[in-house]
């Protein structure tokens, strides 16, 4: 089910925080694990996209993330279509849509290459 995409299966069912890792199990029974380390690297907000543009920033925004301490987030639904993460530190600005987090589970760049453009993509 890996070549799934994202438009061929409903939405997220179940939602569940681990110490290191979120699991999701989506509609048609798959379920995927993202690191909360990745979550905190390609947060889609206007803050930290455009520090992965380039690899001494994004160096940068790795380092950072590593002197967090890995803690769960908490989780919030937003509408029927995204996840906005609350970290104890760090950024709390990002709304991850499902795609983002699909695209996340599978080690796939959610941002598809792009450098940052500032609006939803």
């Amino acid at each position: 089910m890996g070549d799934l995409v994202m438009s061929e299966f409903a939405k997220l069912k179940h939602l569940e925080r681990f110490e290191t890792e979120l699991q999701m199990t989506w509609a048609d029974g798959t379920e995927n694990k993202i690191a909360y380390s990745d979550l905190r690297y390609w947060c889609p907000c206007a803050k930290c996209s455009p520090r992965r543009d380039s690899e001494d920033l994004a160096a940068n925004l790795l380092a950072e993330i590593s002197s967090l301490r890995n803690a769960k987030p908490d989780v919030e639904k937003v509408g029927g279509y995204a996840l906005h993460f609350e970290w104890s530190d760090g950024c709390n600005s990002g709304i991850y849509r499902f795609e983002r987090l699909w695209d996340l589970a599978l080690s796939k760049d959610p941002d598809g290459g792009r450098h940052f453009v500032h609006g939803a993509w």
